[in-house]
């Protein structure tokens, strides 16, 4: 008996560290292009540069890919206008002084207002009339203070 819960000990450990192991494997698919610099602090772009085509070609891939295990829970329409809302606003922010920072914190955003607008029991014309009204009213915020 004492030995089944050694072993069931060992097989909790294993699973805890595959579990940590999956977290840390998901943030390192995290796209983002930033550097480390030698003082151990983190740059994204600077003030000097502006987002390119590839940088927002980036964040639109890595933004469907992470919005569709939302699709089921938005329902297709919510998920089409959730997609719709993304490119509208990463087009605006094209060339742009905005930092990658503040393009994730925009998008992550933009997920959880649709969440949190699917919860609310709001959907289709309403739902897309407030999506794209806070995508455009974040955006406008992100430019204007860049």
């Amino acid at each position: 008996m004492h030995h089944t819960c050694f072993e069931y000990k060992n097989v909790k450990s294993t699973t805890n560290h595959y579990n940590t192991m999956n977290v840390n494997q998901t943030k390192s698919a995290i796209p983002l292009n930033f550097t480390e610099k030698g003082n151990g602090t983190l740059s994204s772009v600077s003030g000097s540069q502006r987002l390119s085509f590839e940088n927002i070609r980036s964040f639109r891939q890595h933004f469907e890919q992470g919005t569709i295990p939302m699709r089921f829970a938005l329902g297709d329409n919510q998920h089409q206008t959730l997609i719709v809302a993304m490119y509208e606003g990463t087009e605006k922010l094209l060339n742009q002084d905005v930092s990658e920072f503040a393009v994730l914190e925009y998008l992550e955003g933009l997920k959880l207002t649709a969440k949190e607008l699917r919860q609310q029991g709001i959907s289709g014309e309403q739902f897309r009339t407030s999506l794209l009204e806070h995508s455009a009213s974040t955006v406008r915020d992100l430019v204007s203070s860049s």
